[in-house]
């Protein structure tokens, strides 16, 4: 590739057909291929500004989506008063023998999450390559604790997630930033579809998001989390942190196949920042909200150390370690079997739209 022909820029492609017949176009104008996600029939490309347009207008190109930046969805923890942390409903299961995979920041060795046994089965890095667990960002090993920690350090289970006996497979997809672009999430999506039943993960957790580019149905993020879906994985995602405002639900919580998650406080009030519906096909989102403000999680610095945390981000992985407590006491159930469930048994908030609390608290 000759990087003097103009800026590079990453793009999303899919085939008309199948992706090697788009392979050779992309190397014949000077692109990269960065990943191949066969699971959704598209690559992920670096191409030269100049030939955008070639490669766009080639007969075997369907379509092209800008492979646009994805962040973590938390808020400053200042701008709350005090910390809380969610209570941990009593699951007779408490997740064991099930896999939460969890794409974010990466993890840190917590002994929340290392002790009496190492829990975390597998992890992988798209972002610096690395092979032992780390998180320089601290936003994932928050998110694990709040699905799977089991308060090890802390000797106490005021601080368990809600399946404490659940494994971690966490996919470091975000940079030290919590930032990331969607192609690293599509690629860790790739590798939870090659490897789920070898590690037998029936959840995926995504505390992050993107606002969509258009409809559900074009969508990048979406298009990967709804074969996740189809393939028998439960996928939950954070609604995002852009309310009140109506129509702020981001990408991937706007498919219909998703477990999308709003925050409510510890009062059972939803606050301000957590994202309201409908999505921009109408649909109403959130589906469920759970505890997110000022939520007590592991830290990254210290291997007993916890912080608080709020947003989104916190409320996806506490229906996530619901979800997998659900698929422990059911093997056999389908993810659109467990986001029933899951809904039926919210409670609704009084005086509260739909668009706002879903079904209501969990």
């Amino acid at each position: 590739m000759n990087g003097k022909r103009g800026q590079v820029c990453p793009f999303i492609l899919y085939p008309r057909q199948n992706i090697e017949d788009i392979h050779q176009c992309v190397l014949e104008n000077y692109g990269r291929i960065k990943y191949e996600l066969p699971f959704i029939n598209a690559l992920c490309v670096d191409i030269p500004e100049e030939k955008v347009q070639t490669i766009k207008t080639n007969r075997r190109v369907a379509m092209m989506a800008e492979d646009i930046q994805v962040s973590k969805l938390t808020m400053p923890t200042q701008s709350f008063r005090r910390a809380s942390y969610q209570p941990s409903p009593n699951m007779v299961s408490k997740g064991k023998g099930v896999s939460i995979a969890v794409i974010d920041t990466g993890v840190a060795p917590h002994y929340d999450l290392i002790r009496p046994i190492n829990r975390i089965r597998a992890f992988q890095d798209f972002v610096n390559g690395k092979r032992r667990p780390y998180d320089d960002d601290g936003h994932g090993t928050h998110v694990a604790g709040i699905a799977l920690g089991n308060g090890y350090a802390s000797g106490t289970k005021a601080r368990q997630g809600t399946a404490p006996g659940a494994d971690l497979v966490a996919l470091k997809a975000l940079d030290q930033d919590g930032n990331g672009n969607a192609s690293n999430i599509l690629a860790a999506m790739q590798w939870v579809y090659d490897n789920y039943k070898h590690y037998n993960i029936k959840v995926v957790n995504l505390s992050l998001g993107i606002h969509p580019a258009g409809e559900s149905q074009i969508d990048p993020l979406t298009l990967g989390a709804n074969e996740l879906v189809h393939t028998g994985i439960c996928v939950v995602a954070a609604a995002g942190n852009s309310g009140p405002k109506r129509e702020t639900i981001t990408s991937p919580g706007i498919s219909p196949l998703v477990i999308t998650v709003g925050s409510c406080d510890s009062h059972g009030h939803v606050p301000d920042f957590s994202s309201r519906g409908p999505t921009p096909v109408g649909q109403t989102k959130p589906d469920v909200v759970a505890p997110g403000v000022d939520i007590v999680s592991l830290s990254a610095q210290s291997p007993k150390g916890y912080i608080s945390q709020s947003g989104t981000s916190m409320s996806a992985p506490y229906v996530a370690g619901l979800a997998a407590c659900y698929c422990a006491e059911h093997p056999k159930a389908h993810p659109v079997e467990v986001k029933r469930t899951l809904l039926r048994s919210a409670l609704p908030i009084k005086k509260t739209d739909p668009n706002t609390q879903g079904c209501g608290l969990l």
